[in-house]
């Protein structure tokens, strides 16, 4: 063999070798979409009651009435949201068992966080949860992770569990970062099978490393840690979620004098006469729509950094948290044009085009068909939108890949 002829062998050789590694984007290894996910306390009673009763009753009241949320995901909490104390956190444990079993919710992603591995708490909360209602579940929250070692511990524990259950399909983790040691392993966390997504806790991560969360300016001081998760995330195939923001849109009081109708108006910033009300009541409004006003903030700015979700820590959140992953239809219709006017030009020679003052190669359609997909989930596009660019979507999915169709 001439050194040509070894030369092309040695390509050929490589080329196969590199040309089924598959190229890691969000979500590759993830199988539902989230982009809101809501905490539910398993445990809520008002002081002096009787845990086993009144405890019981409030607690599966606000577990069943979370299904009224129109949010993608939401989770049970026995950790947080739970008084540490055991009688309380034991409590808290059968009642999210019996909210899951109780409380079917198939339009949702539902999970549970159990309290940390380093706790008394740990062993029984994931061994009866998984046990009793793991058939419900979608993921597991695991809070206060340390390393990869420990994480892959967990996700070994929990392949038994489903096992012993009789649960045939997956259940993932949900890793919290909340400490520098957690972060410096993230991608190692993220590359363990059974995770789903690394979920930024910001509050535990700024006590360990003695930093401060401020409403107003934490987007600048966390930023560092905020732009590499979904990277990290990312190179795994898996997803990373924006932690709550924690500026809280309480609701003010309701004039006594005003009708629910009016009261919504006002909530909602519609034109309503706050003159008589009070300037207490005005000052409410106002901090509840600066709460509101960061919230969207913060969501368009996780969005852009490439987290796929946000945690809500109040409902009033949901609305903007998820609208911040939902383009209009206007911009959604402007996105697929350009990957529609890409698809059909790769058809006719060009590798590239211009739209507008922008240009489009695979690169930029590839950023672009996110929202598109968002769109098409959210039924802001419908499959008619597509068809009448003369496209279809095989088409435009097969338009931003980047390996060749057989190779697949």
């Amino acid at each position: 063999m001439d050194s040509s002829q070894a030369f092309l062998a040695d390509l050929r050789q490589t080329h196969l070798r590199h040309a089924q590694t598959t190229e890691q984007v969000r979500g590759l290894h993830v199988p539902y979409h989230r982009r809101g996910v809501l905490s539910i306390p398993a445990f809520k009673m008002a002081a002096g009651g009787d845990p086993a009763v009144e405890g019981r009753s409030q607690s599966l009241k606000l577990m069943a009435g979370a299904k009224r949320f129109a949010v993608d995901s939401l989770f049970f909490d026995l950790e947080d949201a739970a008084p540490d104390q055991p009688e309380f956190k034991l409590f808290a444990r059968e009642f999210a068992i019996e909210a899951l079993l109780s409380t079917p919710m198939p339009d949702r992603v539902i999970g549970f966080r159990p309290n940390n591995l380093r706790t008394e708490y740990f062993e029984k909360d994931f061994a009866q949860v998984l046990l009793r209602a793991g058939h419900r579940l979608d993921y597991v929250v695991l809070p206060k992770s340390e390393s990869a070692d420990e994480v892959a511990d967990v996700a070994r524990l929990l392949r038994q569990a489903l096992r012993l259950a009789g649960v045939d399909r997956p259940v993932w983790l949900e890793v919290l970062i909340e400490s520098p040691r957690a972060f410096a392993q993230a991608q190692r966390i993220a590359a363990i099978p059974e995770v789903s997504a690394l979920v930024y806790g910001a509050y535990d991560f700024a006590r360990c490393v003695g930093a401060q969360v401020r409403p107003e300016l934490w987007l600048d001081d966390h930023r560092t840690v905020r732009q590499l998760l979904p990277v990290l995330a990312a190179a795994e195939g898996k997803e990373a979620l924006d932690a709550v923001t924690a500026a809280i849109p309480l609701r003010p009081t309701k004039p006594a004098a005003w009708t629910d109708l009016q009261f919504q108006q006002a909530l909602s910033g519609q034109d309503i006469s706050l003159g008589s009300v009070g300037e207490d009541f005005v000052q409410a409004q106002k901090r509840r729509q600066r709460a509101l006003d960061l919230t969207l903030r913060d969501a368009q700015d996780a969005r852009a950094l490439g987290f796929a979700g946000k945690w809500v820590l109040h409902p009033d959140q949901i609305a903007p948290i998820q609208g911040a992953w939902l383009p209009s239809r206007a911009q959604a219709l402007r996105d697929l044009a350009v990957v529609a006017s890409y698809a059909l030009a790769g058809h006719g020679g060009s590798g590239a085009e211009v739209a507008g003052h922008q240009m489009a190669d695979k690169a930029v359609i590839g950023a672009l068909w996110w929202d598109v997909q968002a769109a098409l989930r959210g039924q802001v596009l419908q499959l008619a939108d597509i068809e009448a660019t003369g496209t279809t979507l095989d088409m435009l999915q097969r338009a931003v890949v980047t390996r060749s169709q057989q190779l697949r």
